[in-house]
């Protein structure tokens, strides 16, 4: 049976399913230190939820860098910009932002904490 906040689809529909990781540009808040590879937030997409590892950081923009792009940094600050890769620890449905903005937009907690809000960029499913 259906329980509040599923999201239903025709069993035919092959286009959703559980992601093996995804990209998403992300905006850090007010975090305490800094944010690194192995870092696991809780991700919220719509009703659906999952711990989400962060492997990789692509680029990141920010007081630090100047407004200019770097490639490969090792960690991220407070109030700055990213592309960052995450595996998701228990399965969870996202898409990238063209084909639907409604799942593609993410927030990450960290306890009761907002850390980080973006939108995916790109899906690689299993």
């Amino acid at each position: 049976m259906p329980r509040t906040g599923d999201v239903m689809i025709l069993k035919s529909d092959q286009t959703l399913k559980p992601c093996k990781d995804f990209t998403a540009q992300i905006q850090t808040l007010d975090i305490p230190g800094e944010v690194k590879a192995g870092y696991s937030p809780i991700g919220f997409v719509r009703c659906g939820r999952s711990a989400c590892k962060i492997t990789k950081i692509n680029w990141k923009v920010g007081k630090e860098t100047g407004g200019k792009k770097l490639d490969a940094p090792h960690a991220l600050k407070a109030n700055e910009m990213a592309e960052v890769v995450f595996e998701p620890c228990q399965p969870l449905v996202v898409d990238h932002f063209k084909a639907c903005e409604g799942l593609s937009r993410i927030a990450f907690l960290d306890g009761n904490t907002a850390v980080m809000l973006g939108k995916v960029t790109a899906v690689s499913h299993k």
